[in-house]
């Protein structure tokens, strides 16, 4: 069952088209596994419509009728790729290599760094291992594809949405059971506790 979803600001955000695509793959996986959260986005993205529609029409350029005949003896544009829904599943993201990070941690680094300094990675933990210690310096979304994982403030199942920011320090652990998977986006880099953290910080890139 799921307990932990995304806050509000979070649906506007994928509604307006303003949350990175990193964090965006994560909450889709998040909206695969729950109805309420899909409807609530389909909400905020037909009232972001009614906002444009209610919006003043601009005025066109003085030019915009000689730019667009202009035009049409321009080559016609290359067709769209089609489009191609995002995996949802493990099965459907883990194509990479995993990458041990210790002895019961590994990582799959799924999209690198963006413009907006935000990455993609599956990370997988034996039950009953701990993470670092350790804060962010921007948003980190998180949702569970497999086992579950307590980092102090709750637990988090399969399906279950987890979001923190720059206030968060935590130290998520591998409940007892299934090896725990999750989709992880970060924004920025971590802000690990301690020299061993901060020694091994750059080895795994985040």
């Amino acid at each position: 069952m799921i307990t932990h979803h995304p806050v509000d600001a979070t649906l506007v955000a994928a509604a307006a088209g303003t949350l990175p695509a990193p964090h965006l793959r994560v909450l889709a996986v998040h909206l695969a596994h729950c109805p309420a959260c899909a409807g609530a986005l389909r909400a905020a993205e037909a009232v972001g419509g009614g906002l444009l529609a209610d919006l003043p029409p601009a005025p066109l350029r003085a030019d915009a009728l000689d730019r667009a005949l202009a035009r049409l003896d321009d080559p016609a544009p290359l067709p769209e790729p089609a489009s191609v829904t995002p995996a949802v599943t493990l099965a459907g993201l883990a194509t990479g290599r995993w990458r041990r990070i210790t002895p019961w941690i590994a990582m799959m680094a799924l999209s690198p760094r963006d413009t907006t300094d935000s990455r993609l990675d599956l990370i997988r933990v034996r039950p009953g291992a701990a993470l670092l210690s350790h804060g962010h310096t921007g948003l980190e979304t998180t949702c569970v594809l497999q086992g579950a994982f307590d980092d102090g403030t709750a637990q988090y199942g399969v399906g279950d949405f987890a979001e923190g920011d720059p206030a968060l320090d935590h130290q998520p652990r591998a409940l007892p059971g299934e090896t725990c998977v999750c989709l992880i986006a970060t924004t920025g880099a971590l802000r690990p506790h301690g020299w061993f953290g901060r020694m091994v910080r750059p080895m795994i890139g985040m």
